[in-house]
C-alpha cells in the first residue's frame, strides 16, 4: 500500500510541470470566459399556486396537488407556446430579442429565466436574466401577466387553481456577474484534476507497452 503511495508521488513529482502548466491554463480559460460574458440584470419576483379545497380534502393533499401544479408550470414556462405567448404580450418584446433558430432560442430562454420551486410551499420564485436591464423587467412582466391570467391553458386544474403575485418584478439595479475569483479557482482546480489525471494516465500507459 505504501509502495503505492509512494510510487504516485514519484509520478505526480516527475510530471508536477505539467499539472502545474494545465492548472495555470485552467485558472485562465476560466477567468477568460466569465471577463467576456455580458453582465445580466435581474428581475427577481415570487408567485403562489394555490389549489382550492375540495369536499373531503386535507391540507396535506392540497399541499401536495400545489407542489405538482408548480413543477406543470414551470416545464410550461420553457415551452415554445409559452415563449411565443411572451413575444405576443403588449410589453415590446420582440423575436430578434433571442437567437433565431429554435435550438438556439430554447437555450437562450432556459438561460433567461431560472425557475425555482419552494418545496411543499406551492410558491414559484422566478428569476429573469437578461443584458439591458428594461428589457428585463419587460420580460418578467410578460411571464407575470401569462401565469396569473393564463395559466389554466397549461394545467388540467381549471377554476380550482389560482395563482397569485406575491412580489412584483424587481430589478437589480446594478448587473449581476458570477463573482470572478471564484469561478478562476473553480478553473484552477478542473486543471489540476485533469492535470493529475493525464500524468497518471500517461504513466500507466508507458508501463502497458509492450517490451520488444
Amino acid at each position: 500500500m505504501n509502495t503505492n503511495i509512494n510510487q504516485t508521488i514519484k509520478i505526480l513529482y516527475q510530471k508536477k510541470w505539467l499539472i502545474f502548466w494545465l492548472t495555470v491554463l485552467g485558472a485562465v480559460l476560466f477567468f477568460d470566459l466569465i471577463v467576456i460574458q455580458p453582465a445580466q440584470y435581474k428581475a427577481n419576483f415570487k408567485i403562489l399556486v394555490i389549489q382550492k379545497q375540495l369536499a373531503g380534502q386535507d391540507i396535506y393533499s392540497i399541499s401536495k396537488s400545489s407542489q405538482y401544479l408548480s413543477q406543470i408550470l414551470k416545464e410550461a414556462i420553457y415551452s415554445d407556446s409559452f415563449f411565443d405567448a411572451v413575444i405576443q404580450a403588449p410589453y415590446q418584446i420582440e423575436t430578434t430579442d433571442f437567437p433565431i433558430t429554435s435550438k438556439q432560442r430554447q437555450k437562450q430562454w432556459k438561460r433567461t429565466v431560472k425557475v425555482k420551486i419552494a418545496r411543499d410551499l406551492g410558491i414559484m420564485e422566478i428569476d429573469v436574466f437578461y443584458p439591458d436591464k428594461q428589457k428585463a423587467k419587460q420580460i418578467s412582466q410578460a411571464v407575470v401577466n401569462i401565469l396569473t391570467k393564463d395559466h389554466r391553458l397549461y394545467h388540467g386544474g381549471g377554476q380550482n387553481v389560482e395563482l397569485k403575485l406575491l412580489d412584483y418584478p424587481l430589478v437589480n439595479q446594478k448587473p449581476v456577474m458570477i463573482h470572478i475569483w471564484l469561478g478562476t479557482i473553480l478553473g484552477a482546480l478542473t486543471g489540476l484534476l485533469i492535470g493529475l489525471l493525464w500524468a497518471l494516465k500517461k504513466d500507466k500507459a508507458k508501463e502497458d507497452l509492450p517490451i520488444i
